[in-house]
């Protein structure tokens, strides 16, 4: 998984660059915009990839492919007739490279893992993938700088990394049967199921609102793209240093201990953050707090993930019933946020984003305790 794990990151890193892209270029509104299309696009394609495998035989290989080769294919078509990268098509090519490749390692790792195992195995993931992003953004950064801001020669690297990805990345991953679905409304309809939608919310729902906070928050503080990659990279270092120290000590047994010292540093970071809208250099900070802590809580939820996911049924059904409720949870939040944000001004805007985003991870970690242990809290009990 490893070369897939770290290519996954690089072309993921991707991701901030083209909100902030979007964010400067075209504003707020165009924004919320963007992110509603990648990740309504992201569900479609876990959704649309299993119900093809349901007829077709397709191996999670096929999708890692996919996933790296349809950015490689949409990103030149970004900025055919202009400088500016186009929105619609950004959402697009980020949005099926995050279906088709998560989509695959979710049906990777539900069958190759245990329950005792998915502890040292997102710790040493999110280590790579933490290092590999760091890397990533400090090109970028580099190169924003040396190019004075062109967006051109950002997506020249990113489809440069894709393709790598779709030679890479499909490679010697662990064997697997094909990705198909059976009856996915019967998994929906299992009161387990119907028991982890608050988490599904609270876990993912809110992913579209904090994609717009971040560039938002980014093009406030930093101004310039350039700027936003050196700070990034800087905090993703703190991220990835706190980890790789802590990397022994996660188990099964301490999961709840991890996730609520993880929990109080995403508080804090997103108390920073709000913050920022009155001074702009405490995002800098929030950087720094978010990403030193951001790996532990990542961590976290990338255990309670798959323990969410210990339901009864096949392993693609379970996948297609919580990335479609996850899509539909994302654009109901997304829109509620930009229901009131609209409203508000700059300011506003993010202290109300950053109050929503402290209040759903506590909300988390409390609904959290008792499926991280190993007792009968979970719904699938």
């Amino acid at each position: 998984m490893r070369p897939f794990i770290a290519l996954q990151a690089a072309v993921s890193a991707f991701g901030g660059f083209a909100g902030v892209f979007v964010q400067a270029d075209h504003g707020a509104a165009a924004l919320v915009a963007f992110a509603a299309v990648m990740l309504t696009t992201a569900g479609a394609c876990i959704v649309a990839s299993h119900a093809l495998g349901s007829r077709w035989r397709v191996e999670a290989a096929q999708l890692v492919r996919a996933g790296f080769v349809l950015p490689l294919l949409l990103l030149p078509l970004a900025v055919v007739g202009g400088a500016s990268p186009t929105p619609l098509v950004l959402a697009l090519a980020c949005g099926s490279f995050l279906g088709l490749t998560w989509g695959a390692r979710h049906w990777l790792e539900l069958h190759a893992l245990a329950d005792a195992e998915r502890d040292a195995y997102a710790t040493q993931a999110v280590a790579l993938a933490v290092g590999v992003a760091l890397l990533t953004t400090l090109a970028v950064s580099s190169l924003l700088a040396a190019t004075g801001e062109r967006r051109g020669p950002v997506l020249a690297l990113f489809m440069l990394l894709s393709a790598a990805g779709a030679v890479w990345a499909p490679r010697h991953l662990p064997a697997s049967p094909p990705v198909r679905w059976v009856a996915p409304l019967q998994v929906v309809r299992q009161p387990g199921f119907k028991a982890c939608l608050p988490l599904f919310f609270l876990e993912s729902g809110l992913l579209g609102v904090g994609v717009v906070l971040n560039a938002s928050g980014a093009v406030r503080a930093l101004g310039q793209a350039s700027h936003y990659g050196w700070a990034a990279s800087a905090a993703t270092l703190a991220g990835a240093l706190a980890l790789l120290a802590a990397r022994r000590h996660r188990h099964s047994a301490n999961r709840a201990r991890w996730m609520r010292w993880a929990c109080a540093g995403m508080v804090a970071a997103a108390a920073l953050l709000g913050s920022s809208a009155w001074w702009p250099v405490l995002f800098v900070l929030h950087l720094l707090v978010q990403s030193a802590v951001g790996p532990f809580w990542a961590a976290s939820e990338h255990v309670l993930n798959q323990r969410a996911m210990d339901l009864h049924g096949s392993v693609g059904d379970r996948i297609v019933a919580r990335e479609a409720a996850l899509a539909m949870l994302r654009l109901a939040a997304l829109g509620g946020f930009w229901a009131v944000a609209s409203a508000l001004g700059d300011q506003q805007r993010l202290v109300f984003g950053a109050a929503l985003v402290a209040g759903a991870a506590l909300l988390e970690y409390r609904l959290a305790r008792a499926w991280l242990g190993n007792g009968p809290g979970h719904p699938a009990s």
